[in-house]
């Protein structure tokens, strides 16, 4: 089946259809209002995939990885590429099987809802993914899926990338599909439109509801991804980092906030990697790299232990500069992990521990705080209020703490 006919074909085709009546329209929210257009029935080997998908841009850069031969800008110097075009209904025909929501078991049985959504010029804007399972399933068997020979698309008029841009990003944003980007996508995408595309971050921010902050943390999000990736030889294999964002994320919250040398955040960085390798969504991914931050001198001492790494009589710099080349090594890997995370977890035991014993001292600190902070603050206005029989028991209770703290002569 062909991904696609020729531009000439596919512009005589549309522009036949377009002037015809239509019985049914659909609507979409493009250049800064909703629209009703009308829905025309096309073949379903007639339109391009758009290899600029936000949803794929990871995925691509993975292709481009597993095939060196080809040309780094495979997807995007020539849309109408035939090549470039069988890359990517691979890539989206993967992604319909991958994600929670599997589009092939779900149109082996379910008709097409709603239209798929074409450029002028034949260009998949929305629906890539389920073009692609379609293809698919008819090419597989064209008698029992002979309703997908021909399916529904609405056909936009003229317009620039921008206001596919913006077409785009406003269907991501509705939850069920937003979910189906994974953070490297969103990442990549997002760094494309700044570099290649020329949009600010303010721009970026507004089309697709995010903050400037969180977009810079999602970009050195990404770069910390990179950097792992390299140190793992499986350079922009986004696919193993779908679940590792918190890890990525906190990598950077607490890189940053690390005020020590160059040396010490490398350090923490490759430690972070460690932990990487096992780490998924959630909770302790979070606390383990922070306290990695937060043990960092104790870790790099227990590496130099346990790794029997030769740092006599080097200083500070140079031990840390050992460790790191240590953790960058394969070998290493496993067992530094473990190191950390005994280390970690000595540190919190040992800090609730003194917590616990600390607890009561604690408690007659904040109170002291607290009444010296009540007698600073009377004045003209202040209430008596149930401050008599409050300061009845408080006596009491000082009362007996003080019999407790001499009794046994501390």
């Amino acid at each position: 089946m062909e991904n696609g006919w020729p531009l000439p074909k596919r512009k005589k085709f549309l522009a036949g259809v377009s002037g015809a009546p239509a019985e049914h329209t659909h609507p979409v929210r493009f250049q800064g209002k909703t629209q009703h257009f009308a829905i025309r029935r096309i073949p379903l080997d007639l339109p391009l995939y758009r290899l600029e998908n936000g949803r794929t841009t990871d995925r691509q850069a993975e292709y481009l990885v597993e095939h060196p031969k080809l040309d780094e800008n495979f997807f995007r110097s020539d849309l109408e590429s035939r090549e470039a075009q069988v890359a990517q209904h691979s890539l989206l025909a993967k992604l319909a099987g991958d994600r929670k929501k599997n589009l092939f078991k779900e149109f082996e049985t379910e008709e097409q809802k709603e239209p798929i959504i074409l450029s002028q010029l034949g260009i998949v804007v929305n629906g890539n993914r389920r073009l692609a399972t379609w293809r698919d399933l008819y090419e597989s068997d064209p008698k029992r899926f002979e309703r997908f020979k021909n399916i529904d698309a609405v056909i936009l008029p003229f317009c620039d990338e921008r206001d596919l841009d913006a077409l785009e990003a406003n269907l991501q944003l509705q939850e069920d599909l937003k979910a189906e980007y994974s953070w490297t996508a969103r990442a990549l995408m997002f760094k494309e439109k700044r570099d290649l595309h020329r949009y600010s971050e303010e721009e970026i921010s507004s089309l697709y509801d995010i903050s400037i902050k969180d977009l810079r943390e999602l970009f050195d999000s990404l770069d910390y991804a990179d950097s792992y990736l390299e140190s793992r030889e499986k350079p922009r294999k986004y696919s193993d980092v779908d679940n590792k964002n918190y890890a990525f994320v906190q990598i950077s919250r607490t890189r940053k906030r690390l005020k020590s040398s160059p040396a010490h955040k490398d350090a923490f960085e490759r430690a972070a990697f460690c932990l990487a390798d096992e780490s998924g969504e959630g909770e302790r991914t979070y606390t383990e790299i922070k306290r990695a931050g937060d043990t960092l001198d104790q870790i790099v001492e227990n590496l130099v232990n346990e790794l029997d790494l030769d740092t006599n009589g080097g200083s500070e710099t140079e031990t840390l500069i050992a460790v790191s080349d240590a953790l960058a090594q394969p070998e290493n890997f496993e067992d530094a992990r473990l190191v950390i995370r005994d280390t970690i977890e000595a540190d919190t035991a040992r800090k609730r521990h003194k917590k616990k014993v600390d607890f009561v001292a604690d408690q007659i600190q904040k109170a002291r705080e607290n009444l010296s902070a009540a007698q600073g603050a009377i004045d003209d206005r202040s209430s008596r209020k149930g401050c008599a029989e409050n300061l009845s028991e408080i006596s009491k209770l000082v009362a007996g703490l003080q019999s407790w703290v001499t009794s046994d002569g501390e």
